[in-house]
């Protein structure tokens, strides 16, 4: 009666602190979880207009660099007024969101332009004429009276434009000025673009504000400058975000992020600005708790009565198995009970046992599994998964010592046709054989990676010392230009080869890849000859 009384109240004493427990658990949890989860919510909506400014700086730098462009090529093409009308009407053709583009001479007149519109009008008071002629000038965004009466628009949407103008500094046409007018509707593209990607909800809203506050992309149509505490942060901070109200009274999940410009653009100091519901932003999070709180109270009455049925039937089981060690440590001979219960807890002792052993095996097997899918089946090379870990594992020490890598982006000349005339068995035969020569053209610690098909790359460190690109490259041409003999067949494979070099402090692996990948082009159409290229 006494053992059956102790244990009454141990399972009484044991489900009154689960309960206690987990409803503590379950307020602290949804607690942290509602502030987790304002915080990752906040950390999104900045992401998101980060990608935004991003894209706008990347966009106004694309199309500056479009502009650049054109005036080179009517530098070259000197006073033939034809030949240059025709590369401004091509580039507006190509480009449609250049919606005027024009040539000025040095007084100031319109020689040229698209449509020949305002072609003959004197523009020298204008800033894009006055302050294009020092220098690149990048106009902000504003309204174009003049062109919205010229160029076709819907009628109850204002025209708006981006100004960019830059000098002529060669040729008979030095001193003159390129003009283009870019349109704003861009901007509204790259916005859907962003809003539309994973993640996105209808319940953000994004203003772009200029350099004075005023909002020149969403927003309502004020002309007054947009008041919001959080954007004085911006003066310290390139990115903030914070619950705040907005001028019609309701306060906002509010993330704002500064254009910092991109690449050799400065930037015109925009603000980028992103308001969410609260309803919207913790509603989620809100209903989350509700659910953890009463599925937490439930689980732990649950629990309660499942521990209570467990220790009615564990109890007595282990108090004999307990009696049973006492006798032994004593020396005494005695027999392990074989009840079913003890039964279960002799297999639940072997099964532990045999638990330390099966993880030493899963330890095992996972790094076999690992070096499984980061290695490419066929070659035995580092696959895309295998280099994506490897340059993981390998960036702190890069950026802490300021690493460069030379990349060499590989692609075999000729092996398709060996491939659909001997068949894939050949054709894998010769992969395996050029990997393991690619290999052998590399140093020790130099990366050799099968990117898939007729692919390669090699990663070339500088940290133990400067690697010989030309030799590298003539060596592996000469060893992939060797014959390779297999399945009875003499066969000539050769080798398209870009270089690119990588500063890991300066730009991510992904555009070293690119200019790498656009220099194996490049490669590929010279090797072909100009009565080769498309």
């Amino acid at each position: 009666m006494f053992t059956r009384s102790l244990k009454a109240q141990f399972i009484e004493a044991f489900t009154l602190l689960i309960l206690l427990s987990s409803c503590f658990l379950a307020a602290i949890t949804g607690r942290e979880a509602s502030s987790e989860a304002r915080y990752e919510r906040g950390l999104l909506l900045t992401n998101r207009v980060q990608s935004l400014a991003k894209a706008l700086d990347q966009s106004m730098w694309f199309w500056i660099k479009e502009v650049d462009t054109l005036r080179h090529t009517v530098g070259l093409l000197g006073p033939d007024m034809n030949k240059i009308s025709t590369a401004i009407n091509r580039l507006h053709d190509t480009m449609p969101a250049f919606a005027w583009i024009g040539l000025m001479d040095s007084k100031g007149y319109v020689v040229s332009s698209t449509g020949g519109v305002l072609q003959g009008t004197d523009l020298s008071i204008c800033a894009i004429f006055h302050q294009g002629k020092n220098g690149l000038f990048v106009g902000d965004v504003r309204r174009a009276n003049l062109l919205g009466q010229l160029l076709p628009h819907p009628e109850e949407i204002p025209l708006k434009f981006v100004d960019i103008s830059m000098p002529i500094d060669q040729g008979e046409l030095k001193g003159w000025v390129i003009v283009a007018h870019l349109s704003w509707t861009w901007a509204r593209e790259v916005e859907e673009f962003i809003l539309s990607g994973e993640g996105s909800d209808t319940n953000t809203k994004i203003t772009v504000l200029s350099e004075d506050g005023i909002p020149i992309l969403g927003g309502d149509s004020t002309t007054e400058p947009l008041a919001l505490p959080l954007l004085q942060q911006l003066e310290n901070s390139p990115s903030a975000w914070a619950v705040e109200p907005w001028p019609d009274g309701t306060s906002y999940l509010t993330a704002a992020v500064r254009c910092s410009g991109f690449k050799d653009y400065d930037g015109l100091q925009w603000s980028v600005v992103a308001q969410q519901s609260l309803e919207a932003a913790y509603g989620p999070v809100r209903r989350l708790v509700a659910r953890i709180l009463v599925a937490g109270l439930a689980l732990a009455a649950l629990f309660a009565l499942v521990a209570g049925y467990i220790a009615q039937r564990v109890i007595a089981p282990l108090k004999a198995l307990s009696d049973a060690a006492d006798k032994l440590s004593k020396g005494e001979r005695v027999s392990i009970p074989r009840k079913q219960d003890i039964r279960e807890i002799e297999v639940l002792s072997t099964s532990l046992s045999t638990l330390v052993d099966n993880l030493t095996r899963t330890e095992r097997d996972r790094n076999r599994i690992q070096h499984t899918a980061e290695r490419d089946a066929l070659t035995g090379l580092l696959n895309r998964h295998g280099l994506a870990a490897r340059i993981e594992e390998a960036m702190p020490d890069l950026q802490q010592h300021q690493g460069i890598v030379e990349l060499l982006y590989m692609d075999l000349d000729g092996f398709k046709p060996v491939n659909d005339t001997y068949g894939h068995h050949v054709g894998d035969s010769v992969l395996t054989i050029l990997g393991q020569r690619l290999s052998g053209c590399l140093r020790k610690d130099d990366v050799l990676v099968r990117l898939g098909g007729d692919e390669f790359l090699a990663l070339l460190s500088h940290r133990n010392g400067t690697p010989d690109i030309l030799r590298t490259v003539r060596r592996i041409r000469e060893t992939v230009g060797a014959p390779i003999s297999t399945e009875g067949l003499l066969l000539h494979i050769d080798i398209s080869i870009g270089h690119a070099t990588w500063h890991c402090t300066q730009e991510s692996v992904e555009d070293a890849l690119k200019r790498a990948d656009g220099a194996l082009y490049m490669a590929k159409k010279a090797a072909k000859g100009p009565s080769d290229a498309p």
